[in-house]
């Protein structure tokens, strides 16, 4: 094996743990960035699908004459857009016990708006009836059930039997969808009861959909698609005058608002991927270069058997490489799998359709491919600064950072008030300043996203009809903790690992393990406090920013024990992540302190 080929293998061998965190730092990154990405895209795709393989209807037009549409007008509306995309039928909503009742005869066999048989069969029969799903809105029906039904101009009553349930494309809503019908304080009833009778010639015709379709209008809600649909209800209005509303999908709450929401989640995926692709790119930086701060002797060492800058660069940036990919590769399935619940976590508003089989890796190849590129480019930067000075500057460790007075030994109330351990502890602190900054801004980033996605579940709790994005809220919750765990434990780690003569000189000393961790273990305390503190306000600005940019919600609806939670779990993440570097502090060898050059 080639010298280099063991040195760079010496190196990943020796650094595995800090190997590990980028790939894990990389994984929960990527993971979140595609599969977040990707919702807004695969909703798109199976609210389009739906749309074309049920021809949902883009206008829907009612008669405002009690006795329906003439047989001139009807052809009129046929002539204009084909017989073929055009369905009639008879339509009727009236008051029933607070409720609305809506009672639709038309041909059930039409593809147009083509319902989704849920449970049953079609009708064969004059006196079977076909009943809605069941929503928060709409009853509950089972095959079998009798429904009496009372005609509206001849107020005779019909005993029908519900022969199937079904699924009409224009009723995916799962919450309460208003009605045409107000009560007499003039407030839309919510709908109750849906039925459908088959008749391919009902005796009136008050209902007329139209189906034009994509590749005359363009895709679904799109801009070309609203204006589009605009002219052609301004047209039909014209063409049929005063007899006629016609409404569009912009008006259907179930199509329009599932729309909205995945904007919504897609406008709250660009600007999370954002954030958390500096986060990542921080700890990234942070952990390379302290890696070639490690590593001054023996780039010293290649330096003076004549590589080359980048002979000795590149196997460090191999690593970051190596890292990046193994958690980007992990980040697609990850990405995947979250897209996907994500995705049927819309089904608790909606009757969600089959989700799309297709692969998109658009979304995935540029969060990954921006991560890829941009820590291989910070590692080469840091290669290039570490071995930019002669190899026998090089061979001297830095000289220790001068001590000097912190800012505490100017208030003499407060520091003659500390013991010895905490003067060496706040001294430590803010003695590295660099190493203090790192910390604290990756820790303020990582406590900003768990605050926004406890401020986004707080929104959609408020709205009350908003379970999509408290699914997505909940998502982000988990993997901004996740972040900020991992953030605090490679910081962490890193400070372990440059320390192990100061932690053995400890030991030495005859300091227990306690006493040990502790001394790491309350720097790390005192920096996650201040990261955690400091996240909260900024969290603040950073969650009205989102709510300004989605048009959703507000920061006076975050409710006041978020602003609690967040700093908590902050803390909590930084106890969890130094029990886990527990074992490496006091595994630590003494000899360690011996072996150090001074």
């Amino acid at each position: 094996m080639k010298a280099s080929k063991k040195a760079a293998f010496r190196l990943f061998k020796k650094h595995i743990t800090r190997l590990t965190t980028i790939i894990a730092i990389v994984l929960v990154s990527v993971g979140f960035m595609s599969g977040v990405g990707e919702v807004e895209n695969k909703i798109k795709i199976a609210e389009r699908d739906l749309y074309e393989q049920s021809r949902v209807a883009d206008l829907k037009i009612i008669s405002n004459n009690p006795f329906g549409f003439t047989a001139e007008e009807i052809g009129k509306v046929q002539e204009k857009f084909g017989e073929e995309n055009v369905k009639t039928g008879f339509f009727y909503e009236a008051e029933q016990n607070g409720r609305a009742l809506r009672y639709y005869i038309q041909d059930t066999d039409n593809p147009i708006n083509a319902l989704e048989l849920v449970d049953g069969n079609m009708p064969s029969a004059p006196n079977e009836i076909l009943a809605e799903r069941e929503t928060d809105g709409i009853q509950a029906h089972s095959v079998g059930d009798t429904v009496v039904f009372t005609h509206p101009i001849t107020q005779l009553e019909t005993e029908f039997t519900v022969c199937g349930i079904v699924n009409n494309p224009l009723h995916i809503y799962n919450k309460a969808e208003p009605s045409f019908t107000k009560d007499t304080d003039g407030e839309y009833l919510t709908l109750g009861q849906v039925y459908y009778t088959d008749s391919e010639a009902p005796f009136i015709v008050n209902d007329i959909y139209v189906h034009i379709g994509a590749k005359t209008l363009g895709k679904l809600f799109n801009d070309s698609y609203v204006e589009n649909v605009e002219t052609l209800r301004a047209e039909t209005e014209t063409l049929l005058g005063a007899s006629a509303t016609v409404l569009t999908l912009e008006e259907n709450i179930g199509l329009y608002s599932l729309y909205s929401y995945a904007e919504k989640v897609g406008q709250i995926g660009i600007i999370f991927v954002v954030f958390f692709l500096l986060v990542t790119l921080l700890v990234v930086y942070s952990t390379m270069s302290r890696l070639f701060d490690e590593e001054r002797a023996q780039i010293a060492c290649q330096k003076t058997l004549g590589f080359s800058d980048w002979k000795v660069t590149k196997k460090y940036v191999l690593f970051v490489a190596v890292g990046a990919v193994l958690g980007g590769v992990g980040g697609f399935f990850v990405g995947l799998l979250l897209t996907s619940m994500l995705y049927n976590g819309f089904n608790l508003q909606y009757n969600m359709p089959r989700f799309p089989n297709s692969l998109n890796f658009s979304y995935y190849a540029m969060t990954f491919g921006i991560i890829l590129v941009a820590t291989v480019a910070l590692a080469i930067l840091s290669g290039k600064k570490a071995t930019s000075g002669e190899p026998a500057k090089l061979l001297t460790p830095k000289a220790p950072k001068a001590g000097k007075k912190v800012i505490l030994e100017k208030i003499p109330f407060i520091w003659k008030a500390l013991s010895f351990k905490y003067k060496s502890t706040v001294r430590n602190v803010l003695l590295f300043k660099s190493r203090f900054f790192m910390t604290v801004v990756s820790v303020v980033g990582a406590t900003v996203l768990v605050f926004a996605g406890l401020g986004l579940f707080n929104c959609a709790v408020n709205y009350g009809d908003a379970e999509s994005l408290m699914a997505i809220s909940a998502v982000l919750i988990v993997f901004s903790g996740l972040l900020c765990a991992l953030v605090i434990y490679n910081l962490t780690n890193i400070n372990v690992s440059e320390r192990t003569r100061e932690i053995a000189t400890l030991m030495v000393l005859g300091y227990h393990d306690k006493e040990v961790t502790g001394y790491i273990y309350r720097e790390v305390y005192i920096m996650c406090a201040i990261g955690a503190v400091l996240g909260v306000p900024l969290g603040m600005l950073f969650v009205n920013f989102v709510f300004d940019f989605i048009k959703f919600g507000s920061l006076a609806e975050v409710e006041w024990w978020s602003y609690v939670l967040t700093p908590v779990l902050t803390m909590a993440f930084g106890f969890i992540s130094t029990l886990l570097l527990r074992k490496k502090i006091v595994k630590t060898d003494m000899n360690a302190s011996l072996k150090t050059v001074e």
